[in-house]
């Protein structure tokens, strides 16, 4: 660990940028208590004389704030480590190549605007950084919450104050005695036309408001999110320092007697525990002073080979005296019972039962999935049936959703009676509240003009059934406030729509135009379709852009590239799930390059904690 000189006070907001890696293709003869251990060649930070420590992840948004006060130190994660951060076994890491670049900023005080701002200088300057981008990104998403924060705050505060104007009583009026006997004219009072009017600015106005606190709310939530993601960061690099103590504090308490069995330290699973997942990862050491003679792991009376591939150990000339594992361990549904034994060199054994318990899953997960190529009455369109295809066959088959909980309607199948069922009834009576509901949507989207809109645009937008006819939109597509009122009527609190079309009335993409009108794809249109609870609508394309499709893809560029990402390239952590905050931004800076710049994914609404939307595989 290297001591930076710099002093962090407890609540600082600091930035660490950190370019380079670490080759650790030359650790010592690959040792072998070291191998498999997480962390190799990753920066790690710690402050003052604190035993934890956090490792830096970059690639997410995650604000680094001071817990305590001290010293900042930085230094490179090769192997097991001692509280103070330096290796266990020094000696196997004298060769490692490499290095890290880093620049570390303490900010004056919490002022994201100008945070965002001087890192969007720095981009320009050198905008291949990858850390600076990353940073940019940090600081940016800060910035918008706090700006929409303050936004709101100050709109509330003025509404507050016209409501309170026009609900204040006028003063009596009285007779102007001395006007009557001149015959000058009588002042009258303001006219029921007035109140009225009055009266309708106050509901407008307190509509609002409710509104614009609403607003407020779902930005503290954004607030509580990002900070619980902070402390899970913080909570799960104690967790496994805790970890390891509790495996050298047992280690220590071996005696020099050789009559003794090999000593088992299990550091996870813990015995007893339940889990939702499908496989634990089984990880310890055992230590004997005549060496370790035979391994032998048993999942349900199964005998479990170790990675490496030893079992029996008798034929090496010099027996390990040390032998750490780390192994996956897949789970049958309920009651599983794992045995764990050591024998050494003078046949002396040991042993380790855990139970563990795989529950089902309490949530389901229900999906509608549409793709419409040959429309009877508007043009075609080329790969909307492969990216339907394609997405249904994602979640059937990676995210293992039973075939049975998604309808798939492509093409003919597309009717507007079908796609109003889908939605309107059977995702409506299928999905409880704590399921998870998934609507994809590829094909044509069309505005016509509506002075009703509640967008402010004076147009309606559609999503195009297949036997949709243009000149009676109205009746024969969904209109998207239509949409909003079935999410409202479904129970689920997990809702995501995902949209490859627009609504711009431009030529070659998804959507035509109708009206003649090139229309925007407007902010009080998004936040009214996503406005639900636990809500989020993702679509292809921003304000007058086309969502286009790819030749060279075979797919809607934005959904080519919604699938890759759910694949497993959006798993920015690597931790086997895709949720919707590694989702977006991968596809959102891929289908802006892949366009030229000219499409734009738009993502609306939020939910409570991590939405999960993809399992790699």
């Amino acid at each position: 660990m290297q001591d930076t000189g710099i002093y962090l006070n407890e609540g600082d907001i600091y930035s660490i940028l950190a370019t380079g890696s670490i080759d650790m293709g030359s650790v010592k003869n690959n040792e072998k208590p070291e191998r498999g251990y997480y962390g190799h060649g990753r920066l790690i930070a710690r402050i003052g004389k604190t035993r934890y420590f956090r490792p830096l992840y970059f690639k997410k948004a995650d604000k680094l704030m001071a817990t305590n006060s001290g010293k900042l130190y930085l230094g490179i994660q090769v192997g097991k480590m001692t509280y103070s951060g330096e290796p266990l076994n020094p000696e196997y890491y004298e060769n490692i190549k490499g290095a890290f670049r880093v620049d570390i900023i303490v900010w004056e005080r919490e002022d994201w605007v100008q945070i965002a701002h001087f890192f969007e200088k720095m981009k320009e300057k050198d905008p291949s950084n990858k850390a600076i981008i990353e940073a940019f990104k940090q600081a940016n998403r800060y910035k918008n919450m706090y700006l929409a924060e303050a936004k709101a705050s100050k709109e509330i505060e003025e509404t507050k104050k016209k409501l309170q104007e026009l609900k204040v009583e006028p003063p009596l009026i009285e007779q102007d005695t001395e006007a009557v006997t001149e015959n000058k004219p009588i002042v009258e009072p303001k006219s029921s036309t007035v109140d009225m009017a009055d009266h309708e600015k106050v509901k407008e106005l307190e509509t609002k408001l409710a509104e614009l606190l609403k607003t407020l709310t779902q930005i503290d939530g954004m607030k509580a999110q990002l900070e619980e993601e902070r402390k899970k960061i913080t909570q799960l690099t104690q967790e496994l320092e805790e970890k390891d103590e509790r495996e050298r504090e047992l280690l220590s308490k071996i005696g020099d007697s050789s009559n003794n069995p090999p000593v088992i330290v299990i550091a996870a699973p813990s015995d007893g525990v339940k889990t939702e997942s499908k496989a634990i990862q089984l990880t310890g050491v055992a230590e004997d002073d005549t060496g370790i003679s035979q391994i032998d792991i048993y999942a349900n009376n199964k005998a479990i080979v170790p990675e490496d591939g030893r079992g029996l150990l008798v034929k090496e000339i010099e027996l390990p005296k040390r032998y750490r594992f780390n192994e996956r361990i897949a789970l049958n549904k309920g009651l599983n019972t794992i045995k764990i034994r050591f024998v050494d060199a003078d046949g002396l054994s040991a042993e380790v039962m855990l139970k563990i318990t795989r529950i089902e899953r309490r949530r389901n997960v229900w999906a509608l999935v549409v793709g419409i190529n040959e429309y009877q009455n508007v043009r075609n369109l080329k790969y909307a049936v492969n990216d339907a295809e394609a997405f249904y066959n994602l979640l059937v088959e990676q995210n293992q959703i039973p075939p049975e909980n998604v309808i798939l309607l492509t093409d003919k199948k597309a009717s507007l009676k079908n796609l109003r069922r889908a939605l309107g009834t059977q995702l409506k009576k299928r999905a409880g509240k704590e399921d998870m509901v998934i609507i994809f949507f590829a094909g044509h989207g069309a505005t016509e003009q509506d002075a009703s809109s509640p967008d402010g645009d004076g147009l309606e937008k559609y999503l195009l059934p297949v036997d949709a006819e243009l000149d009676d939109i109205y009746t024969s597509a969904i209109p998207m406030r239509e949409i909003s009122h079935i999410f409202r009527r479904i129970k689920s609190e997990r809702i995501i729509f995902v949209a490859d079309s627009c609504y711009s009335g431009a030529s070659g993409g998804r959507t035509v135009n109708v009206t003649g009108i090139r229309s925007s794809l407007s902010e009080a249109f998004l936040d009214r379709v996503a406005s639900g609870k636990g809500t989020i609508i993702i679509t292809a394309s921003g304000p007058n852009e086309v969502s286009m499709e790819s030749e060279e893809f075979k797919h809607g560029i934005f959904s080519y590239f919604l699938l890759e990402g759910l694949k497993g390239k959006a798993d920015f952590d690597g931790d086997g799930l895709v949720t919707v905050d590694e989702l977006y931004p991968y596809v959102s800076d891929n289908v802006a390059r892949a366009s030229g710049q000219e499409q734009h994914p738009v993502k609306k609404g939020m939910v409570e904690g991590r939405f999960v939307f993809g399992v790699v595989r």
